[in-house]
Order: C-alpha cells, then structure tokens, then sequence
C-alpha cells in the first residue's frame, strides 16, 4: 500500500490515519476471503472521505471494488468523483449502482444530477423519473426534475415540481426558482414573493450511505467510540490515546472529560482522574457533575478537599444527588452536623425514600442524638419494613439510649433476627444488646467468635472497661459509609447494573 501523505494534519488526525492505514496492511495479511478485504478496504476508504482527504478515499474505493464489485464502493466513489471534478468517471459508477440497484433512488438521483451538469437533460430526467417513482416526496428528487424541466423551458412543468418540493420541504433554493419561473410564467407579483423567501438553503436527500460516511468524521465523538472499541477489544494503552485525543480536541466536554477520567479511575491511575477533572473544573467552574466527581475521586485520600468541592457541587446543582454526596462526604469527614442538616433537607424533598432517613439516623447516632436517631429509624423501617440493616442499627441505638424494658426488646429481637439471619453483624448486635443488660459473660462468648471485626474490637474494650461504648459501631467501621463514597465508580456502575 502507498503511504498516504499525512502531512498539515493535526497530530491527532495523523495519527489515527495512520493506525487505520497500518492496521489495514496487518488485516490483508490474514483476511482470507475477497468480500471481507473489500470491507477491510473500504472502512478506511470511508475514513479518509470523512476527513475529505478524496484523492486517499478515492485510491480505496478503487481497490475495495478490485476485490469486489459492491454498489456501496461504486456509489461513494461516485461521489467523491463528483466533488473531484470527475463527472464522466462519477457517471460511470452511478451507472454500475444503477445496474447492480435498479430501484435506489439515491444512485437514480445522482445519476440524474451527473448527466444533468453534462448537459445530458433528456438522460438526467429519465434517471430522475425512475428515482421520483421510488421516492415521490424526496423535495431533493423533486427539485432536480423541475431543473430538467427549466432546461426544457417548460415553465408549468417546472412550477408544479418546485411546488412539490417546497410542499415537502421549505428550501430558500427552490423559493428562488419559483420566483425566476413565475417570473417566466408573466407573474410577476408572484415571483417578487417567492424571491424575498430565497436563502442558501438547498433541498436536502436523506443519504443514510453518506451519513455513515459523516459519522466517520474525526472529532471528539469519533475518539469516544474509537476509546471504546479499544477498550473492549483489550487495547487499553489505545483506549486511552485515543480519550486524550478526544479530551484535547474537545477540553470544555465536560461527559468527554469525565468519561477519560472514569477509565483512567477504573485502570487504577486515579490521580491522572483527578487532575483530569481538576482541569475539568477549572474550564467549567459552574458543572456540578464535575465537581461530584472530583468529591468522589479525591475522598478516599484527601476527605477535606473532596467536603469542599461537594459543597461546590451542591451549591450549583442543589439536587439530590448533589445533596446525598455532600452528606457521605460529610460523615467520612466526620462533620456530623453538615451532615445531619443535609440529610434533613433530603429527608424534607423525599418523603417516602428510607435511604434518606437511615443515613439522617446514623449521622445523628454520630453526632450523639440517640433519641431523634431512632425517630429517623423508625421512618426508614416504617417506609421499608424488610430492610435488614435499619434493624441492626436499630436494635444497637435502643440497646444504647433506650430504658430497661426497651432494651430487653430489643434484645428479644437480636434474638428473633439472629434465627433468621446468622452472620458476624448479627451477632454483634446481639452482643450488644446483653451487654446493655449486664449480661457481660454472654456478650463475651458472642464477641469471642468474632475477635478480628472492628466492631468486636470495640465490643471487647468496652467490656475491659465495664462500660458499653458510647456508639453503635466502631469508629472505622463500614456501616458508617453511605454508598456515594463507599464504592468506587466501576463499583456503583455494577451496582445500579445488578439492581435493573
């Protein structure tokens, strides 16, 4: 294959050409069949006629149709032959389409308009005929018979196809030919109207043919899919080429920025995330999303940037989903009244969401309202009965700041879940619950089978001092980590997959 001249073109430009046309050379060497080299060739003869680079796409289309002699190469390489000046040859690959496709009105209509620029009017109309009896309201079909009809000099004629196109579409194009018509038509009142209405605008064709040309084209969206195919076929160092491409053609995306940030987080490189959506947040100060992500790449290492840029989050978007981070992060960074009058407010726009007022109790359980954390308990589990870990929350902050009789039932019903649900958290619970009833000896024999659980942990010192701990888990515990900021982004991702 002859190199194609990649030179004036920008970096990114030049260099995924170049992938392209090297990688074409390593697919001829293995494909076996001539369709699937024709296909090979004519993806990046279609890659290069998006980039308008015609003499490189014509080159392909050529050897695509060496190989096999498909209407789709003829009638791109028509095209590009159009645009190149090049009508007699592009009539020639119209024609083939033409034959190979006797009813495509789009080869038709090409046909008919290359023939019409060689002054071929009686061959361009008959083209056009058969392309206006497979598609009648095509007002691109429609305008070229009325310039075959023009050519003629059959006004009437003329008028009644430009009527048409316009009745299916307003083109400033056709407005101007019905005025010079009526003008011929002795009206010219008519055609001072319709002349006012003139613009550029040409009469479209809906080419689904070209449009996959079009979407070839090099652009930021073109290096998102091209990062994508990367990434599933394996490719991850070209994956992320390519998002970097995309990010530096495009730096104020906020979705293209967040999307590389997301990947560069999921390969493990997140401070490269990190300053990506600092960059992010510097182009677009007022993008809540950006700032949400950086809260969530920053919190696992520095919890009080990660607060402030949440609080920035918030205070663009304040929404709930700006809301409910902005909460999380608060309670990692142990701001437990931010928290509580956060998740107060969530709790006041969400009335029926028992997430909410599970975390409003666990921020006052951190924050020592015991009292007002189980009026918060009580509405989750009320919204959701079956929800497990309100109970446990539950039970421990009734074993905490309830009365006697409140805490034997809570203990009883330690007991009744402990049945149905054997597991280290349930235990503990119940372990809890006996030792808010002196029931020392039986909370250590609980404990003992759990020794290397934090909570256990926090248990044993606690009956060391002969005092029950002043909170339902321990300081380092999971159970306070609401879920914004306890999985990573991949993680939430299949998270909210699963849940579907």
């Amino acid at each position: 294959m002859h190199a194609v001249d990649l030179e004036g073109l920008s970096q990114p430009l030049a260099e995924t050409l170049g992938a392209a046309t090297d990688k074409l050379e390593r697919d001829l060497k293995t494909l076996v069949t001539s369709e699937e080299r024709s296909a090979a060739r004519g993806e990046v003869a279609m890659l290069f006629h998006a980039q308008f680079l015609l003499d490189a796409a014509e080159i392909e289309y050529t050897r695509a149709i060496e190989e096999v002699s498909l209407a789709q190469w003829h009638y791109l390489r028509g095209i590009v032959r159009m645009d190149q000046g090049r009508v007699l040859d592009a009539i020639g690959d119209f024609s083939e389409v033409v034959r190979q496709e006797p009813k495509d009105h789009l080869a038709l209509y090409r046909l008919g308009t290359a023939l019409a620029v060689t002054g071929n009017h009686q061959g361009a109309r008959a083209a056009l005929l058969r392309a206006e009896l497979q598609a009648p309201e095509s007002p691109a079909v429609l305008a070229a018979l009325a310039d075959t009809s023009i050519a003629a000099k059959n006004w009437v004629l003329a008028k009644e196809y430009l009527e048409r196109s316009w009745a299916a579409e307003s083109s400033g194009q056709v407005a101007y030919k019905l005025g010079l018509v009526w003008r011929r038509l002795g009206n010219l009142r008519a055609s001072e109207e319709w002349i006012q209405r003139r613009s550029s605008a040409a009469p479209t064709i809906d080419d689904p043919v070209l449009l996959e040309v079009a979407d070839r084209s090099i652009s930021p969206s073109f290096f998102v899919r091209a990062a994508k195919w990367a990434w599933e076929r394996g490719d991850v160092d070209e994956a992320l080429q390519a998002y970097r491409f995309a990010s530096n053609l495009a730096p104020n995306d906020v979705g293209i920025g967040l999307g590389f940030a997301g990947m560069l987080e999921g390969l493990g490189q997140v401070g490269e995330a990190i300053e990506e959506v600092r960059r992010l947040v510097r182009e677009n100060p007022d993008e809540g999303s950006a700032w949400r992500r950086l809260a969530m790449l920053l919190h696992p290492t520095d919890v009080i940037a990660a607060l402030d840029a949440a609080r920035t989050a918030q205070g663009i978007d304040n929404d709930d989903i700006s809301g409910a981070l902005l909460a999380a992060v608060a309670m990692k960074a142990r701001s437990y009244a931010l928290a509580v009058s956060t998740y107060e407010e969530l709790t006041a726009r969400n009335g029926d969401n028992p997430y909410y007022f599970y975390w409003l109790a666990m921020a006052r359980l951190a924050d020592r309202h015991c009292s007002l954390a189980l009026e918060s308990l009580a509405e989750a589990i009320r919204i959701r009965p079956s929800w497990g870990e309100a109970h446990v929350v539950q039970i421990r902050a009734l074993a905490l700041c309830g009365d006697l009789a409140v805490r034997e039932q809570a203990r009883d019903k330690a007991v009744a879940l402990l049945r149905q649900r054997s597991d280290t958290d349930m235990r503990l619970t119940l372990a809890f619950a006996e030792m808010s009833l002196g029931n020392l000896g039986g909370a250590e024999k609980l404990i003992e089978l759990e020794r290397l659980h934090p909570d256990a942990a926090m248990l044993a010192d606690a009956l060391g001092r002969k005092r029950l701990p002043t909170l339902p888990f321990a300081a380092e515990s999971p159970w306070w980590q609401p879920e914004e900021i306890r999985y990573s982004l991949a993680e939430n991702t299949a998270r909210k997959e699963r849940s579907k």
